[in-house]
């Protein structure tokens, strides 16, 4: 079994472990990214009130926005500079990294997932969730997720 990808998940709720139980079923039911095993790291979780809360969160928005912005980047050096350019992606590899840029736009979990958002189903985090953090921060919590996989190189970015 390897690891394959490690994440840090915002979920609301009364508990931490209702807040587990949230991304356990989660990881469960979407159809999105499948693991063969995941492995939530309780000790190391975090609540809102927690000192260290708001760095580790903006940190995680922060690798997400950097995995974006060297997608676009490669997206740039195979000659795409605006959106007609769209049009001359080749399948393979330039339509790959294309999907995967959309996937961090649009909310679509994915082995390269940094942060995930499941109150808002995102890769970031609304002002308004910023704020009810801030009025309620014993309601939030952040919980680190591995996922493992016998065969990584099967793992579906889209399982049907």
């Amino acid at each position: 079994m390897k690891k394959i990808a490690h994440h840090l998940i915002l979920v609301a709720g009364e508990s931490h472990k209702s807040c587990r139980k949230q991304v356990k079923n989660y990881f469960a039911r979407t159809e999105l990214v499948r693991y063969d095993r995941i492995e939530i790291d309780d000790k190391a979780s975090l609540t809102g009130s927690h000192p260290t809360f708001t760095i580790c969160l903006d940190e995680a928005v922060t690798k997400n926005r950097m995995i974006l912005e060297s997608l676009i980047k490669d997206l740039e050096g195979i000659g795409v500079k605006n959106t007609k350019d769209l049009l001359k992606l080749k399948q393979g590899y330039q339509s790959k990294v294309l999907h995967i840029a959309t996937h961090f736009i649009d909310g679509f979990i994915g082995t390269d997932s940094v942060f995930y958002n499941l109150i808002d189903d995102s890769h970031w985090l609304s002002e308004k969730t910023r704020q009810d953090i801030a009025n309620t921060p014993d309601a939030f919590w952040l919980i680190p997720v591995d996922g493992f996989s016998e065969t990584p190189e099967k793992v579906a970015l889209i399982h049907m």
